[in-house]
């Protein structure tokens, strides 16, 4: 065990149904000897876990005798493990992939004896990189060698999981690391980076896999009134004295501000959880009772509730203290906002939306619609809006079973209509017969604007795509509008 494959079948990748520039790739990483960590930065869609799934199974059916671990956000967990079960041969030893969550962990040790490595010596081991992450598991992880570790999304190597990194390449158990990521966001000491453009792939004949096709950017533009705008302008202003709580306060604030410009639906709730979670804040402070680190991760997890891109969300550091005087003058303030939000009766953002896409699909004839927000909440609330209209409307959200979002996603292809979801969960799927996106909200993580255009610009598109984007003219919030200015330069250059 430890080193990989020095000669590498070219055809074996082939009959995988690898493009040339996959094979290419694989080949460069396991002949490498003096650099054995390399990064893939290639388009959404372009076939990583596919690849990566080919490079498991030559390597532990041509090798044989190998300990693969693969790190990924859990959403992907089920499609990491569909992918290496079509690659690898039933026949070699260890080759079902197992997902290993803290129950599998702890029936792993249960069968050996106390101080022996629970893992076993030939297995390919999928894994939540934030279940990785935990201090534990990463004592875990780093106490024994692995021929081979991938990491996927490896543009949210942030925070602890920057740090998992870290403890992985220190300790040196891994033989051999492969990075995956289709956002060339971070490059790291040590690693080869291979960047892939769509222009540059090609199949064995010479043909170009993407064809040149129209990208269409739009925005469609509401205005807010007077009411909604002073409300929009206060929550930005209590976001801003949020932000002076240290490291834990400005980065609430970011969540805020984010479901804010999402819709006053999910803000109305996210305010609503807040209060509740800092009311039993208030009542310590009354008391003279000691803040801990998890009161605070508690009112995190509240005010983020509904968000599906929950990699997004980082820990807060260790020692966080904040002031009583300035947290009861802030509880007081978000106690005002939840009663001003009562007295708004309009939602301008989503009338336009409705008149939008009932002329979209009702008097143009367009048969396929998707509409992306970050969150939820927002999910729901449009659905339950645009089912008025009478029109064929399905979502995708963290809420339903496996099952529940295939039957969706199925009946959309099927019957049209309109899809709601929030990011995480369309990782992987393609979405090449759909000619039109609306971006509800800006998403959690900007990274994920190129995650949005890879749903749809796919091997297989044979028209134009337009993505909508909805932009308020009365700019309520100016974090928005800045945010707004930087995305749209970087998705046009």
């Amino acid at each position: 065990m430890g080193k990989m494959s020095k000669k590498v079948s070219i055809e074996y990748f082939r009959s995988k149904g690898l493009l040339p520039f996959q094979v290419e790739f694989a080949a460069k990483f396991l002949q490498s000897e003096e650099k054995r960590y390399w990064q893939l930065v290639s388009p959404v869609g372009a076939g990583k876990t596919r690849l990566a799934g080919a490079i498991i199974a030559h390597e532990l059916e041509i090798r044989g005798e190998k300990r693969f671990l693969v790190l990924c956000p859990a959403l992907l967990l089920n499609q990491w493990q569909s992918e290496i079960s079509n690659m690898v041969s039933s026949k070699a030893e260890g080759s079902t992939p197992i997902i290993v969550d803290r129950k599998t962990y702890l029936e792993f040790e249960s069968r050996v004896p106390v101080g022996q490595s629970p893992w076993p010596s030939v297995a390919i081991i999928l894994m939540s990189i934030d279940l990785a992450k935990k201090e534990n598991m990463v004592r875990n992880l780093t106490g024994i060698v692995w021929d081979l570790v991938i990491i996927d999304e490896s543009h949210l190597l942030i925070g602890k999981r920057k740090g998992l990194f870290k403890h992985l390449v220190d300790s040196e158990v891994m033989s051999h690391c492969l990075l995956l990521t289709a956002t060339p966001s971070h490059k790291f000491e040590g690693v080869v980076t291979k960047v892939v453009n769509r222009r540059e792939i090609f199949d064995w004949n010479g043909q170009a896999i993407y064809p040149s096709f129209k990208k269409v950017l739009t925005t469609l533009e509401f205005e807010r009134p007077k009411e909604e705008k002073d409300f929009l302008t206060a929550v930005e202003k209590f976001a801003y004295e949020f932000a002076i709580l240290k490291t834990y306060g400005k980065f609430q604030s970011l969540i805020l501000l984010r479901i804010a410009c999402s819709s006053m639906y999910s803000l109305e709730g996210s305010l609503r959880r807040l209060l509740a979670s800092w009311r039993s804040l208030r009542n310590k402070i009354a008391h003279s009772i000691p803040w801990t680190n998890e009161d605070l991760e508690t009112a995190q997890q509240e005010l983020a509730g509904g968000i599906d891109e929950v990699e997004a969300l980082e820990e807060i550091p260790e020692g966080i203290t904040v002031q009583p005087e300035k947290f009861l003058n802030l509880y007081q303030k978000l106690e005002g906002l939840i009663n001003r939000l009562e007295e708004i009766r309009t939602d301008s953002k989503l009338n336009c939306l409705l008149s939008y896409v009932k002329k979209s699909i009702q008097d143009d004839g367009k048969e396929y619609l998707c509409i992306w927000t970050s969150f939820r909440n927002t999910v729901e609330y449009l659905y339950s809006c645009i089912q008025e209209l009478d029109i064929p409307v399905y979502i995708l959200t963290g809420s339903l079973n496996v099952n529940e979002r295939a039957n969706n996603l199925n009946l959309f292809r099927q019957n049209g209509g309109i899809l709601i979801s929030t990011d995480a969960l369309l990782e992987g799927v393609s979405l090449e017969f759909v000619d039109e996106s609306i971006n509800y909200d800006l998403p959690i993580d900007p990274t994920k604007l190129e995650q949005r255009w890879g749903r749809f610009l796919r091997v297989g598109r044979k028209s134009e795509f337009r993505m909508v984007f909805m932009r308020d003219k009365s700019k309520s919030l100016i974090w928005e509008e800045k945010l707004f200015e930087t995305l749209e330069n970087a998705m046009k250059a």
